[in-house]
């Protein structure tokens, strides 16, 4: 099989994404949309990759998008010789077959729903003239990279092209299952809470590069949930620990992010 550009930009996507539904596949390629038949190329490739073990692939999983429709679709990551191909020393089996049944891993809603969030964010900013400088999924060590080992779902740079401004926050997607018992003291959550604390009183963060060039120096944290119960704890938790943040139910997230950049042009004015 011969490797060709579209073909090794799918294999890069989920090296970045590691789990996607091929909806999100498609909003990621380059190629998507631009040719009158890329769906069909581009699922032609991927059963392609899937063939040669570049690619493993689950068909048929029920899975709940960003607008809450349940869908049933196909779910890809990358396989043993896809793994080895990006330079990853070994092979995270995220989609495993049990007694004849495709297992994903407990988690793929979560990660599922951090890429919907990214494409929900990528939506939005286009129509507020704001583009993406960079997104990370899963960035402690790329990013943050300090010895509390904190790995924020996502972080993101924006640049605001009305007035050539720099804006980063970090993401933390919840399912409502972590501290899922509790109503008012959230153990977990604030551990990893106290992190982003330490991280915000570090001061080789500063230093970075792109603290150095955002206007906010060190991000806004949004905490997107499902789960209501969430309210008040977690945003008095972040004012108390005097972090900057949002916390909003998952279906007001993109409100909530135009009010952020709309409250930074107004510092900015």
């Amino acid at each position: 099989m011969e490797l060709t550009e579209r073909k090794e930009t799918i294999l890069q996507i989920l090296k970045t994404h590691h789990l996607l539904t091929i909806d999100q596949l498609e909003y990621f390629h380059p190629d998507f949309g631009h040719q009158s038949q890329s769906q069909l190329l581009l699922r032609r490739d991927i059963n392609k990759l899937h063939e040669t073990f570049f690619l493993d692939k689950a068909t048929r999983k029920t899975i709940k998008q960003w607008d809450n429709n349940i869908k049933k679709t196909i779910i890809v990551a990358l396989g043993e010789i896809g793994s080895q191909y990006v330079g990853w020393q070994r092979h995270y089996k995220r989609i495993q077959h049990q007694n004849g049944e495709v297992i994903l891993p407990k988690k793929a809603h979560h990660i599922l729903r951090i890429h919907d969030m990214e494409i929900q964010t990528r939506e939005l900013l286009k129509t507020m003239d704001v583009e993406i400088r960079g997104w990370a999924y899963e960035c402690g060590n790329g990013i943050v990279n300090h010895e509390n080992k904190l790995n924020p779902d996502a972080f993101c740079m924006m640049e605001d092209q009305t007035n050539g401004k720099k804006y980063t926050a970090f993401f933390e997607y919840d399912t409502g299952t972590m501290d899922f018992r509790k109503r008012k003291k959230f153990p977990e959550l604030s551990q990893k809470f106290r992190k982003y604390k330490e991280i915000q009183e570090w001061k080789p963060w500063y230093n970075k590069a792109f603290s150095l060039a955002s206007e906010n120096r060190f991000p806004h944290l949004f905490f997107v949930t499902e789960a209501e119960s969430r309210f008040p704890g977690i945003p008095d938790m972040l004012t108390n620990m005097g972090l900057k943040h949002t916390v909003c139910m998952q279906d007001e997230f993109t409100l909530h992010l135009k009010e952020f950049i709309e409250n930074m042009r107004k510092k900015n004015v």
